[in-house]
């Protein structure tokens, strides 16, 4: 049965001394706006579990060792700024969550809990690790998280248990050959630091699922990466990475890719051998090209290739047929190759910024499209081929050449959001006023004198006169 939460500091006073007389086991005051901690509380030697998060607590005090059962101990949300020696004589403590504080070191005595399992010192202003962490054998979380810390000891190496390493947002410019020690190592986040390279040890993690690297420093990929078989997920993104090594074909269960925000020029055709990928990010790039091997990527869903060099979109494309959604903005695409129209499951195309001129027949066959963005390209005119997306909810057709509107969108009987401003369009059709659905139309920089009564009718359109009368 779940305790009721304890709400006023007279409750706590009277749960700490139903704990102190052994009656508890377990002591949730959390969030009271405690700034320190009765004295009475280092007499409950028989609690298992305290629970302090989200108070005013400036300072453990120094009682806590007394408190020899304890096998969990949250303080996190606290105003804690250090951790004293005593905490390292809770020999049965399993987890202790000190995170969201303002602690600046970590005490050597944190070594002698050798039954924790879980730490998390997340949050808070420390410099540095401590080798004695390196003595926490059965240790198989560490999150450290958003410090100061500025390097990783060769002593992490010695925790074979760890499973979990998580030092995201930190000044370290180094990650030590010692990880590759780690065997039981499934997560390893090193999002946001300063790191230049990745050592080639990291290729000895044969139980790593996920691998976070992204905004750091790094220049380039060891071909070691390539014998991580069981990893899932892989984030490089924003970093200075110029090419892609070959021995990626190798990473068999990658499902998640992250290599946007690089200096990539060229993608590998080994790359179609990544059978299980499913999302895929190489936008923000200076990729010039996309190997034909793509279309071996049969359970990709996502593939993000905006903003880069891009001149032309192969035929293999349309074997992809589980995508949902393709990001192609902001390239040199001048052509829709036909075989476009074979990907029926896209819902989301986004193809905006290019050279386009036309729009291909193939896109009348893309039936679960919702949302097709074509802004800023040379197209002359609308396809009829359009009425056919009986599922499109979003058509941006701004900023392009387009002169007039054929009847046959008066069929997009879900349409939701219309966007031609910036065109050479006349007249609006009347057809339009069947667009029930309706709810913005932007028409704004087009030569037209007049909107349809049809259209200004429509009981959803929230915004009907984004035009401007010449």
């Amino acid at each position: 049965m779940l305790r009721e939460k304890v709400k006023t500091r007279e409750e706590a006073v009277r749960q700490i001394e139903l704990a102190a007389e052994g009656k508890l086991m377990e002591l949730r005051l959390s969030g009271l706006e405690l700034e320190e901690l009765l004295p009475e509380i280092a007499k409950c030697t028989h609690l298992v579990e305290l629970w302090l998060p989200g108070n005013q607590i400036t300072y453990i005090p120094e009682g806590f060792g007394q408190l020899s059962n304890l096998r969990l101990l949250c303080l996190s949300h606290n105003k804690i700024t250090s951790i004293p020696e005593v905490l390292g004589q809770l020999s049965h403590l399993t987890e202790l969550s000190l995170n969201n504080n303002q602690i600046i070191s970590i005490p050597e005595a944190l070594g002698q809990l050798s039954n924790l399992t879980g730490l998390d010192l997340s949050n808070n202003q420390i410099t540095s690790i401590p080798e004695a962490l390196g003595q926490l054998s059965n240790l198989e979380r560490l999150y450290l998280n958003i410090n100061e810390i500025t390097s990783i000891p060769e002593a992490l190496g010695q925790l074979s248990n760890l499973t979990e390493l998580h030092l995201v947002q930190n000044q370290i410019t180094s990650i030590p050959e010692a990880l590759g020690q780690l065997s039981n190592l499934t997560q390893l986040d090193l999002d946001i630091n300063e790191i230049t390279s990745i050592p080639e040890a990291l290729g000895q993690l044969s139980n790593l699922t996920q691998l976070d690297l992204g905004q750091n420093e790094i220049t380039s990929i060891p071909e070691a990466l390539g014998q991580l078989s069981n990893l899932t997920e892989l984030d490089l993104r924003e970093n200075q990475i110029t090419s892609i090594p070959e021995a990626f074909a190798q990473l068999s269960n990658l499902s998640h890719l992250y290599l946007n925000d690089n200096q990539i020029i060229s993608i590998p055709e080994a790359f179609g051998q990544l059978s299980n990928l499913s999302q895929l990010y190489l936008n923000n790039n200076q990729i010039i090209s996309i190997p034909e091997a793509f279309g071996q990527l049969s359970n990709l869903s996502q593939l993000y290739l905006g903003n880069n060099q891009i001149i032309s979109i192969p035929e293999a494309f349309g074997q992809l047929s589980n995508l949902e959604l393709l990001c192609l903005w902001n390239n040199q695409i001048t052509t829709i190759p036909e075989a476009f129209g074979q990907l029926s499951n896209l819902s989301h195309l986004y193809l905006n910024d290019n050279q386009i001129t036309a729009i291909s027949g193939a896109f009348g066959q893309l039936s679960n499209l919702s949302h097709l963005y074509l802004s800023g390209n040379q197209i002359t005119a609308i396809s009829e081929v359009i009425g056919q997306l009986s599922n499109l909810e979003y058509l941006d057709l701004s900023n392009n050449q387009i002169t007039s509107i054929p009847e046959a969108l008066g069929q997009l009987s879900n349409l939701i959001a219309l966007y031609l401003s910036g065109n050479q369009i006349t007249a609006i059709p009347e057809v339009i006023g069947q667009l029930s659905n309706l709810q913005y139309l932007d028409i704004k920089g087009n030569p037209i004198t007049s909107i349809p009564k049809a259209i200004e009718q429509l009981p959803k359109l929230q915004i009907a006169r984004q035009y401007e009368q010449q």
